[in-house]
């Protein structure tokens, strides 16, 4: 009998393990759902990434360059979340922020480096995904995030 309950509780302390691990997962599914019928452009940053800080001031006037159309959500890969928080008093975000210091959404989508970036169309599908930021990488995202904003649902 003793063996069950130590069983039983060995269970539900994995379950536990789990479910805390998943809830960056789960906070970036719900936004995704929540901002279903609008473009949402989601950004991986870490608070070393010198690129991360030029995307954060592009990212502040997507919302109004695109008319409300465009939803950014940020994904934070420290490992420390008072780098992040650090980082985020020098460059605000007007944003949704999730951490997730495990990267396991990162490991999820492959990214290739900081920042990284995911677009999904109205529907919530997965349509670009890209690695890096500067000034041609950004004339790239407004294209497609334009010619998505202008395909009907």
């Amino acid at each position: 009998m003793r063996n069950v309950i130590g069983y039983g509780l060995f269970f539900l302390m994995s379950l536990c393990v789990s479910a805390h691990a998943k809830v960056p997962e789960v906070q970036l599914q719900l936004l995704l759902q929540q901002h279903r019928g609008q473009i949402v452009y989601v950004d991986f940053w870490a608070s070393w990434c010198a690129p991360c800080k030029h995307a954060f001031i592009w990212m502040n006037t997507l919302d109004k360059k695109f008319d409300g159309k465009v939803q950014v959500v940020a994904v934070n890969m420290d490992a420390d979340k008072t780098d992040a928080l650090a980082f985020l008093n020098a460059n605000p975000a007007d944003f949704p922020v999730i951490y997730n210091p495990s990267m396991s959404i990162g490991r999820a989508h492959k990214l290739k480096g900081m920042p990284s970036s995911i677009i999904y169309d109205k529907q919530g599908n997965k349509v670009a995904q890209f690695a890096g930021f500067n000034e041609e990488k950004m004339l790239r995202y407004e294209a497609i995030l334009a010619e998505l904003i202008k395909q009907r649902q």
